[in-house]
């Protein structure tokens, strides 16, 4: 009798303990590991966050460059030398003779200067938008193997509750066998049932390592910490007010916009190209002690003979290049806009779901579980009927946990649509000097 009640208790209480997944543990040794610890962990420690960090200052650099007068070129010479005749290799017999030494200097016009300058701009620019985009996926990936490591340990207490009352039952089965009064089926269907749950719990430990390992790719060491509590799956603020605007916060957005800025840059580099820039060149020329020397100025420039097919050919180009990037552009803003007004409906359909499984669903599988207790108590039931139902009550709730995984993901993709602000995230373009 003692035995029954023990096993009657178990019973009663698993479907409660298996619904409820509990967040206590042991005091770890190491602090827990929180979701907003981790997506720092992952910005300062995952290379891809600084994969165009280089680019954008390189292009800053350039800028600065692109805004100067070219060097100038220093040209030492021997001009009119005789090579044959009485005067042959003399320097100073032959009043033709000079020995010279100019400067010459290519005037590049301020606007093309500053043309070049912005178009390199531009590049940073459009560099630091892309250096965004990687941090925000950083960010997504790391909270998305955190949310999958949590759920694989909540999935480990779910079946861990579950086992205690299987085994109760198989003892329960196995002694009413041996009495008489049970078959040899229920024993072996109680086997069954614990070996399907232990490949289950097997499973479940290859989903906690693999969580890990992936989670450790993003983070480090510091995977193998304990997790803290699950931050609450509310609508995050920031992707509603996304949803009400023109999405330019977006990352990918944003890297777009900076595209079409600078293939606008190259077009009006393009346009100041067609104008010629003038070169000077100031020389001396020192003949014999018997003849005077020698002072010249040069001024040349390019003639553009065949504009129509060279520098228009080159804006007409670059002007496509800029329609392009505008129409990719537009594709990336109706793309964002459908995808953040999908998840957004997507997230607020299953955090309904959820609550209609916390107040309706899970509740229901309870009480079923409950009522076939109830009857195996009065021998109107079974022990197989109990442990059956049981087992669907613990269905239930990983199906809910499954359910509720699914929604933490879509939350994580909205929340972490633009990257959070940390050390890792400020812009790489500094001020120019």
């Amino acid at each position: 009798m003692l035995f029954l009640r023990r096993l009657t208790l178990a019973l009663f209480c698993a479907p409660a303990f298996g619904l409820a997944v509990s967040h206590a543990a042991p005091a770890p040794s190491a602090p827990s590991l929180s979701v907003e610890e981790a997506v720092a962990l992952a910005t300062t420690y995952a290379s891809d966050a600084e994969s165009s960090r280089g680019a954008a200052e390189a292009a800053v650099q350039m800028a600065v460059a692109a805004g100067q007068l070219p060097d100038p070129v220093l040209k030492l010479g021997l001009n009119n030398v005789p090579v044959n005749g009485p005067d042959q290799f003399s320097l100073s017999r032959d009043f033709m003779t000079m020995r010279s030494i100019s400067v010459m200097q290519e005037f590049t016009r301020p606007d093309k200067r500053r043309a070049k300058a912005a178009r390199f701009e531009a590049e940073a620019a459009a560099g630091e938008a892309q250096r965004a985009v990687g941090l925000a996926n950083v960010q997504r990936n790391a909270v998305g193997a955190w949310l999958d490591r949590w759920y694989a340990e909540q999935t480990s207490v779910l079946l861990g509750h579950h086992g205690h009352p299987l085994e109760l039952a198989l003892q329960a089965a196995t002694a009413a066998y041996r009495s008489g009064r049970g078959s040899r089926a229920d024993v072996l269907a109680m086997e069954l049932e614990i070996q399907k749950l232990h490949d289950r719990q097997d499973e479940n430990r290859a989903a906690v390592a693999t969580a890990t390992v992936n989670l450790e790719r993003w983070i480090g060491t510091a995977a193998n910490r304990p997790l803290s509590d699950r931050p609450p799956l509310d609508v995050p603020e920031r992707a509603r007010q996304l949803a009400n605007t023109e999405f330019d916060a977006v990352p990918e957005m944003a890297a777009a916009q900076r595209e079409v800025a600078l293939a606008e840059s190259e077009v009006q580099v393009a346009t100041q190209a067609r104008k010629p820039d003038v070169t000077v060149e100031l020389m001396y020329s020192q003949r014999g002690s018997a003849y005077s020397n020698m002072g010249s100025v040069n001024v040349s420039f390019p003639v553009p003979w065949d504009r129509g097919n060279r520098q228009d050919r080159d804006i007409a180009a670059r002007l496509a290049q800029a329609n392009d990037a505008r129409a990719r552009s537009e594709i990336i803003r109706r793309n964002t806009r459908a995808m953040v007004g999908i998840k957004l409906a997507e997230l607020q359909r299953n955090l309904g779901r959820l609550r209609r499984y916390d107040e309706k669903t899970l509740p229901l599988a309870t009480s079923q579980a409950d009522a076939a207790l109830t009857a195996y108590r009065a021998n109107t039931g079974s022990l197989l009927a109990v442990a059956e139902a049981n087992h669907r009550a613990i269905d239930t709730a990983m199906e809910r946990l499954v359910l509720e995984a699914k929604t933490a993901k879509l939350w994580a993709d909205l929340t972490y649509l633009v990257p959070l602000p940390t050390a890792q995230t400020e812009p790489a373009i500094k001020e120019s000097k």
